[in-house]
């Protein structure tokens, strides 16, 4: 949902994010997803004015998620949702031949789509590409 430009940057930016920063204390699809959301509605400096829908925004796409995750899962830690102890770096090796990263996998996928349905509710597909600097 960020412009192509900057999809080099949010990676590397969200990268960091993986495993719960290797520690599985949170899960980084939701972390990342909050980060999507400064990117679009957030002042880079104390002269640029936030976005009034940046609070909003951000406790519907976390409230929104954390029932997804809770629901599923039990609970919104990286831990849970990858059934992965990140501090054991068998089990890190484990995870990655096994099927765990698999559910990992989706869960982010879960998180883009649920973060795309509220962006589009909350700017609508037109000030989305504004926002984005298509046009």
């Amino acid at each position: 949902m960020i412009g192509e430009e900057e999809r080099n940057v949010a990676m590397r930016a969200m990268a960091g994010l993986t495993g719960g920063c290797y520690r599985g204390d949170f899960c980084g699809a939701i972390a990342g997803a909050v980060q999507v959301i400064g990117c679009l509605f957030a002042g880079a400096n104390k002269d640029e004015m936030e976005d009034s829908r940046l609070t909003p925004t951000i406790k519907v796409v976390y409230d929104r998620l954390k029932n997804l995750a809770v629901e599923k899962y039990g609970d919104t830690t990286c831990r849970t949702i990858s059934q992965c102890d990140w501090y054991d770096p068998e089990d890190v090796k484990a995870r990655r031949v096994d099927g765990r990263r698999d559910e990992c996998t989706r869960f982010v996928g879960e998180t883009a789509r649920v973060l795309g349905e509220i962006l589009l509710e909350v700017v609508g597909e037109e000030e989305l590409k504004i926002l984005q600097g298509e046009e």
